[in-house]
């Protein structure tokens, strides 16, 4: 805890604290990093841009205190696949999901996965947040993350993954199917390399 911030020693404090990351959450949401101001979430609080500070020392703090719920709607939406599908349509439904995700909010998308205004411990919190992903993946296929090859081969795919995503946000008739079918058939070619079988 930075000398600026207020320790939270009453239930008002924890409320008010709440109060203003929710309000930070959907700005940030909508809108890159650099076009949030503390001013913007002081005024939506009605409270003193000053407040704000006392709770999270600085914009940096507060965007960083909104990034686990950021990600964890990210990562909800991937993750909400019927129990009875087959493991290919987890996959299939997990990116369609994922791209729906990036293309409702494209600003937050840009600004979260390019690392969030270059902080280091936002990237290294978006890295965990791959290789959990890429945990699952390796768990359902039965393959072992102690081996180079496994781990190069699925960080490299989840890294086509991001960049047909990031590709598709930068025009209006983005193609889901496209981005949803090229994601398979790579993760396809990337188990042939690996002589897995794909799951059915």
């Amino acid at each position: 805890m930075t000398l600026a911030q207020r320790p939270l020693t009453t239930e008002r404090a924890k409320e008010r604290r709440e109060q203003l990351l929710a309000i930070a959450h959907d700005l940030f949401l909508e809108s890159d990093y650099d076009d949030v101001s503390v001013d913007d979430v002081a005024e939506v609080a009605g409270v003193s841009h000053g407040l704000v500070f006392q709770y999270f020392g600085s914009k940096k703090g507060l965007y960083l205190a909104t990034l686990e719920p950021l990600l964890a709607g990210f990562r909800g939406r991937t993750r909400g696949a019927p129990a009875d599908l087959a493991p290919a349509e987890r996959l299939r439904y997990a990116i369609g999901a994922y791209f729906d995700a990036a293309t409702e909010h494209p600003a937050t998308y840009r600004s979260v996965m390019a690392g969030g205004a270059g902080f280091r411990e936002v990237f290294e919190r978006i890295e965990a947040a791959r290789w959990a992903g890429i945990e699952l993946i390796a768990e359902t296929t039965g393959l072992d993350l102690d081996q180079a090859s496994v781990r190069a081969a699925l960080r490299g795919w989840v890294g086509y993954l991001e960049g047909s995503i990031f590709a598709s946000l930068d025009g209006p008739d983005a193609d889901r199917e496209f981005v949803v079918e090229s994601c398979m058939a790579v993760f396809a070619a990337t188990m042939s390399a690996l002589a897995v079988d794909v799951p059915e």
